[in-house]
């Protein structure tokens, strides 16, 4: 079984299930895009999110949007249990209405998404960001930060900020942003090199970490993936994979019997 972590009260597994693939978003094309869309049906969503319960992953990293919220309350209606936490959404206009929904939808921890947060200090302040923080934790949340650069997380430390939880992506992607209709996987690079100064970034983080894109979104082998993040991990941190199972019903299954195999034990 799956070992815990504990990001401020709540208990998630090491093995976390993410949202790209169910929301289209496929860091690859524009043609991967539509057949993930075509593909993950709510239906479809909620029986992937049923697998990932019976392997003990229990929490889901997921956009805080209207589509996700109605697949959360599907999912919870119908007896799940799986923690959505929750990625604000770019498309957004207000940051702090966007915490406010997710939190009435039934989140269980919110975190601003990477390429946003990597925008602090430029298009929002340090003083801003401190209190969207702030906000999550009053309306009782497990409050967290993304970061596509290995530098933020650090910076932000320096300044004094703590967050319940950290994520850091291993590449440093630019393009998307986190926005669902932007189709830019020629302007993404996957760049082997990022993933050692990111996996060194983690190392250096108190918080609890979910590590993310660690699968390079396709382009790194599964079994290589887990074998280095357990190098660097340490008993703190999580990971976090998207499934897109079309022709491959047992991803879940070989997604947890690596993570057991990995990151069961004390990492590195």
């Amino acid at each position: 079984m799956l070992p815990c972590v504990k990001i401020g009260s709540l208990s998630v597994s090491r093995l976390l299930v993410g949202g790209n693939p169910f929301c289209g978003i496929s860091h690859q094309s524009p043609e991967a895009d539509e057949r993930m869309l075509d593909y993950y049906t709510v239906a479809k969503i909620k029986e992937v999110l049923a697998e990932c319960a019976r392997r003990g992953i229990n929490g889901w990293l997921a956009r805080g949007d209207n589509f996700v919220a109605r697949v959360i309350r599907e999912h919870r209606r119908e007896g799940g249990t799986i923690r959505w936490i929750v990625q604000s959404a770019p498309e957004r206009k207000s940051l702090p209405d966007n915490i406010r929904m997710a939190k009435a939808r039934g989140a269980d921890a919110f975190f601003v998404q990477g390429e946003h947060a990597n925008q602090v200090g430029h298009t929002w302040t340090w003083q801003e960001f401190a209190e969207t923080i702030r906000l999550i934790r009053e309306l009782g949340m497990a409050a967290g930060a993304a970061s596509h650069s290995p530098r933020f997380h650090a910076e932000r430390l320096e300044r004094g900020i703590t967050l319940d939880f950290a994520c850091q992506s291993l590449y440093h992607v630019t393009g998307r942003q986190g926005r669902i209709e932007q189709h830019v996987a020629a302007q993404e690079s996957f760049l082997d090199e990022d993933r050692v100064v990111a996996l060194e970034a983690i190392a250096k983080i108190p918080e609890p970490v979910i590590a993310y894109k660690v699968l390079g979104a396709g382009r790194y082998d599964p079994r290589a993936a887990f074998r280095q993040l357990a190098r660097y991990l340490q008993p703190k941190d999580a990971v976090v994979v998207g499934i897109y199972n079309e022709g491959r019903p047992d991803m879940v299954a070989e997604d947890a019997k690596l993570a057991e195999e990995y990151l069961c034990g004390p990492a590195g």
